[in-house]
């Protein structure tokens, strides 16, 4: 028997299949989609992974072709359609075909070891001395690395964490993790995994559906029974009830014998979805995200190869899972960046999703509170169908919104973080027992470190941008590189003890709302306090549950949290929260919107309070009017005259190099090959240097081209780019990303 293998290799010329042999031992493990371990390359090779695409029975005994090594998986989660599916996704997102293959892994395509087929345990770490030892061993300069410091104040905050989550999430490597564990401060111990995967959660009946509700669910329905593929855009206010029509819809697809899929953007909402899904259809439910481990996303894999999950909840990598027969694939939030992948392959989940749906004849529906500007353009051009809910359930209504001059504020109450207004109806809550949100789109304490003496700002080495004070870790921190440093009193470049923090962060008003305001309790949720797996949902959990009187954080609390006793939010830098990208305005107004609609989901009346400097932005004026409608108007005109997205694509071609002067010199070929070989289909922009032009030691140059993307247009890109991989140098890296979440 001969086995076409695809091998596990980014470099483009080997994107293509070998074959093998396999022995008669293994000849009943061999299936398509299965991982192998095979010797390739010249002469003794070496050990490489990579999956079988093809099984031949032709016959053998001519051949001197090397013999598989090892099957490494027991299940396969590829079969022809998913390898098709793979081939689309390399062409489209410019990607190898190996690289969108491991997409449809349940472990990302990690590398496999042998202890990873059958194991049942990972390995967490732990503190191994007390945390006032450790600390005094800090003062008294007996740990000085940052990096050591940083783990072990991670460490200190929790009882133990897994050893992916601080390698993967942390940025701190195996080799600082050994070295504290060598000076005796951490052990590693191995622990079980519990693999049960579902919650106890009391099951629930479906619910009386207002008008609205119900004549987009018969709309959906009638489709549903059509069998044909459709996409579908529902636009609803925030708590109108999205969510009772996406499952009204999926028990009629149940009702049909088929399957869906339900993306979520964030982890902190796959618990909350899980229990409203698993309380209505129980354990035909599976859900699938990042944090898990290993095992547990191979035990929810198998369900699914089983037949035993009809639904599938997760983020985007959930769209892969190899679910059959599936008639509704449910996007929410779909206005959301994270469903823009950002490492290779750099995919858009709803173009994907569309790709899945028309395969399946199946429905995708695309719901949200402020539909991408892109969606609603579609929408509204009668490309896609459009349903609207534009009410809440009875006897709850929209919350009350104010906005704040920061400016006016800063003259008689300059220190403070938190308006006077604001103040006010923190402490009416408190009062009252009800709860609050406080959204500000930064984590750490500060900003950024100056010297008032000489000026500078304290920086990252490594990339160009401003080092993040995290006060409680005592560290300044690239979010870029995951870069630590210890923070001194005196500044590195003139000696002077003049350092200032400068800016605003989660970190520093949760300590201002301590200091104003006593007995308070506070929780915040961020990249800093979300390491640990399963933090998303005790954070949320203990939020609900335990009476927490304030939730601070960033982008993680403003969407699809539904808390009935939030009545109110707090927005600090209202007008700062979206960056410097043509869609800029469009994340701001979302994030804004989203997270007003926090407020007020029960009976009680809901209030927003925006904190700004600028009041006459029509961003804040639109969230102020609970308006998408104008902001959408205003923000298509802006598209339409500087001819951005829905009205024409845009390709990114980023160069990056450890060395500046290579990268500038690549840049100018490629554009020359772009500009001597185009026609008026391409509108290729000169290479620029991006707003960060140098992360993690790699200097980067960018290339924009504008075009609509279709066969032609493709084709003619994949030409120009075969052109310069002749001529490439090989100390350059190149990368092509289609339609960018941001440019810069």
């Amino acid at each position: 028997m001969i086995v076409k293998v695809l091998i596990d290799n980014p470099v483009k010329k080997l994107n293509k299949v070998y074959n093998y042999l396999v022995k008669e031992e293994d000849l009943e493990k061999i299936q398509v989609g299965k991982r192998v371990l095979v010797n390739f390359g010249n002469g003794s090779g070496r050990s490489t992974e990579g999956i079988i695409v093809k099984v031949s029975s032709e016959n053998t005994s001519d051949l001197k072709l090397k013999y598989i090594e090892e099957i490494l998986d027991t299940e396969s989660y590829i079969d022809e359609y998913k390898l098709k599916l793979a081939k689309w996704i390399s062409r489209m997102y410019f990607c190898n075909v190996y690289t969108a293959l491991k997409l449809m892994l349940p472990d990302g395509g990690e590398k496999l070891k042998k202890k990873d087929i059958h194991g049942k345990q990972i390995t967490v770490v732990t503190l191994n001395k007390e945390k006032d030892i450790i600390e005094d061993d800090i003062d008294k300069k007996k740990i000085t690395s940052a990096r050591h410091i940083k783990l072990l104040r991670e460490l200190e905050d929790s009882i133990k964490i897994p050893l992916d989550d601080i390698v993967n999430n942390l940025g701190i490597t195996k080799a600082v993790i050994n070295k504290v564990k060598e000076n005796g401060y951490i052990k590693l111990i191995k622990e079980d995994v519990d693999d049960s995967g579902l919650l106890d959660v009391p099951r629930t009946e479906k619910l009386n559906p207002t008008k609205e509700q119900k004549k987009v669910i018969d709309s959906l329905i009638d489709k549903l029974n059509n069998g044909k593929f459709n996409i579908s855009l529902l636009y609803g206010i925030t708590g109108s009830g999205k969510t009772e029509v996406y499952l009204q819809a999926i028990e009629e697809c149940l009702r049909l014998g088929k399957t869906a899929i339900v993306l979520v953007p964030e982890i902190s909402l796959t618990a909350q979805t899980k229990s409203r899904f698993i309380s209505r259809f129980g354990d035909v439910v599976s859900v699938l995200h990042s944090k898990m481990t290993r095992i547990e996303k191979q035990t929810e894999f198998k369900k699914i190869l089983d037949l035993k999950s009809k639904i599938v909840i997760g983020p985007r990598s959930a769209l892969f899972v190899p679910l059959k027969n599936i008639g509704l694939v449910i996007i929410d939030e779909e206005h959301d960046s994270s469903y823009i992948s950002g490492t290779t392959p750099r995919y858009n989940t709803k173009e994907v999703a569309s790709k899945v749906a028309y395969d399946n004849n199946a429905i995708l529906l695309l719901g949200s509170a402020t539909p991408e500007i892109s969606t609603m353009y579609k929408a509204k051009s009668g490309k896609i169908d459009y349903y609207e809910l534009l009410s809440r359930p009875k006897g709850v209504v929209p919350p009350e919104m104010e906005i704040v001059d920061m400016k006016e504020e800063a003259l008689y109450n300059k220190s403070s973080i938190l308006s006077s207004r604001l103040k006010e109806e923190i402490a009416k809550n408190l009062e009252n027992k009800e709860q609050t949100f406080i959204f500000l789109n930064r984590r750490g304490f500060s900003t950024y470190i100056v010297c008032e003496n000489c000026g500078k700002v304290l920086r990252c080495p490594n990339c160009d941008v401003n080092l993040t004070y995290h006060k409680k870790r005592g560290l300044l921190l690239c979010h870029y590189c995951s870069y630590c440093e210890t923070l001194n009193s005196t500044c590195p470049y003139c000696k002077e003890e003049s350092l200032k923090e400068i800016g605003v962060g989660t970190e520093k008003v949760e300590q201002e709302l301590r200091e104003t305001f006593k007995d308070i309790s506070v929780l915040r949720m961020d990249m800093d306090t979300t390491v640990k797996r399963g933090s998303h949902e005790k954070i949320l959990n203990r939020f609900k549950n335990d009476g927490i009187d304030v939730l601070v954080g960033t982008q993680m609390i403003a969407k699809g949290h539904d808390i009935e006793n939030v009545t109110l939010v707090g927005i600090i830098n209202a007008d700062m929260t979206g960056g410097e990208d043509y869609n800029s305005s469009e994340k701001t107004f979302s994030s804004l919107l989203q997270v007003s609609g926090r407020a007020g989901r029960g009976r009680k009346k809901g209030r927003v309070i925006m904190q700004a400097t600028n009041l006459n932005s029509y961003i804040l004026d639109s969230v102020y009017n609970n308006s998408y409608d104008k902001f959408y108007k205003k923000e298509i005109e802006f598209r339409k005259a500087l001819n951005y997205p829905p009205f024409t694509d845009l390709l990114v071609i980023e160069l990056t190099s450890k060395y500046q002067e290579k990268v500038v010199k690549e840049s100018k070929k490629i554009y020359d090959i772009f500009s001597e070989n185009k026609n008026e289909l391409l509108k290729v922009y000169s290479p620029k240097v991006p707003y960060i032009g140098k992360i993690n030691n790699k200097y980067r140059i960018q290339m924009v081209i504008k075009s609509i993307l279709n066969k032609q247009v493709l084709d003619l890109v994949y030409e120009n780019l075969d052109k310069y991989d002749k001529i490439k140098d090989s100390n350059v890296n190149i990368s092509v990303i289609r339609n960018p979440v941001k440019i810069g």
